[in-house]
Order: C-alpha cells, then structure tokens, then sequence
C-alpha cells in the first residue's frame, strides 16, 4: 500500500480520498477486501472513527460495500459507477468539465431522478430520507462541517436508490463523487439552509408533487452552484497574492 500519513484538517475526507485513488489506481481489484480499521488507522496515524466515516463515504458514492459479520469489512464495490466516475475525473482533470457543467448536468438527472422516485417510492423511502436530513441537522448545528458535507451528498444518493433505476444510481454516485472533488478543493458553502430547503423538499414530496419537488430542487442548486463560483474566484485571488 503507498498510504501516507494524513494531516488535513477534514481527516476523514483525505483518508477516503486516499483510498478512493487507491482503487481507482487498480491497486484494490474489484471484490478485494481493505484492510481492516484498526490497520487502516494505524497507517493513516488516525482514530478508527475517522476510518469509519471515511468508509462511510466511500460506500455512498458507491466504490466500496461494508458487509457485517464474523466474514464482514469493506470490500471493493464489484459493480457501480467507477468507470464512468474515472472516466470523469480524467474530464475534470483536464478542464473538460466545469461547475457550470456539472450544475447544468445535475438540473436534468436530478429532475428525473425525483419524478421516478416520487412514482415508486413508499413510507420507509421518506423516512430514509428524513433520517438523513435530521443527521445533517445535529451535524451542522455541531459545527462538524465535513461530515454535514458527506451527510448532504449522501440525500441525492439516497433519492436515486429510491428509484430503483441501476442506471439513475449509478449516474447520481458518479456526479456526486465529481461534487465531492469540488468539496475538497472549496470546502463547505452551505449551511442549515440546506436543511431547510431539504423540509421543503419532502413536504413536496410527501404531498406528491413533483414539480414543486423538482423546482426545490433546482433553487438549491443554483444557489449552490452560486456559492462555489464564489468560493472558486476567492480560491483564485488567494492563489494569486501566493504567487504575486
């Protein structure tokens, strides 16, 4: 393994990312088994709950499944978005796509997405979803602002599970794995008034109405979108005074 010590202030965040290129690199071959927390913490000179929250991420954006029991742990995912997710970074990498690009990408995924899990989701689907909004809640409000970043991206996970579609899943993972490359370089934008336009979001949901759900939906990202184009041109200004 070619780890190293991790020294960032969003622990959790390095460590997946560490590991997500691990993966990506053919190092960890589909199906095989990392190593386990306590190893993994010793090496990355963290606690096992940064280990764990690590995990944690991977597993929403879909390279890696924790399976529970004596024959348990984390496993590479055999099957999900990591070759669209890596032929995207590639993009990325290359300035071949932007934020503009990604926000307009998500607008129209995110748009079917809710429509077809509105039609087939149940009770349980809602509850999931509240559930995730209520932890980002405690997390936000505890000033834990990257593991609220994690918890948010996880919600547009979620709503796509809810649809059933491997297709939708697997394209909602790729995006948000892309966003969560952004996240890294910008950090958190956003605060409880995601949780509020998330209570929006399910109180259209739960009356079944999706184009208000969608239009919820749609404002929060352009805002979002707003943010980041912001915190992008501080980033920039700040390069620039390193450099002058």
């Amino acid at each position: 393994m070619n780890f190293t010590t991790v020294k960032s202030a969003r622990l959790f965040e390095e460590v997946s990312r560490q590991i997500g290129e691990q993966i990506q690199s053919g190092r960890f071959s589909p199906g095989a088994k990392l190593p386990n927390e306590r190893d993994l913490a010793s090496t990355f000179a963290v606690s096992r709950h940064v280990v764990r929250e690590a995990l944690r991420s991977l597993e929403s954006l879909g390279q890696i499944e924790l399976r529970k029991g004596a024959a348990g742990g984390a496993f590479v995912a055999t099957s999900g978005p990591q070759p669209l997710t890596k032929i995207m970074r590639g993009m990325v990498a290359v300035g071949g796509i932007d934020l503009a690009q990604l926000t307009e990408a998500r607008l129209a995924i995110e748009s079917a997405v809710i429509k077809a899990a509105l039609e087939r989701t149940d009770e349980a689907g809602f509850a999931a979803l509240d559930a995730n909004i209520d932890q980002a809640e405690r997390q936000t409000l505890a000033g834990d602002l990257a593991l609220k970043t994690q918890t948010n991206v996880q919600f547009h996970v979620l709503v796509a599970e809810l649809t059933g579609n491997p297709i939708l899943i697997m394209m909602m993972k790729s995006l948000m794995s892309i966003l969560s490359d952004f996240i890294a370089e910008f950090g958190s934008v956003m605060g409880v008034d995601v949780i509020r336009s998330r209570r929006r979001f399910m109180k259209h949901m739960r009356a079944g109405d999706a184009e208000r759900a969608v239009s919820e939906m749609e404002r929060h990202l352009k805002i979002l979108h707003q943010h980041y184009l912001d915190a992008a041109k501080k980033a920039q200004k700040r390069r620039g005074k390193l450099n002058g």
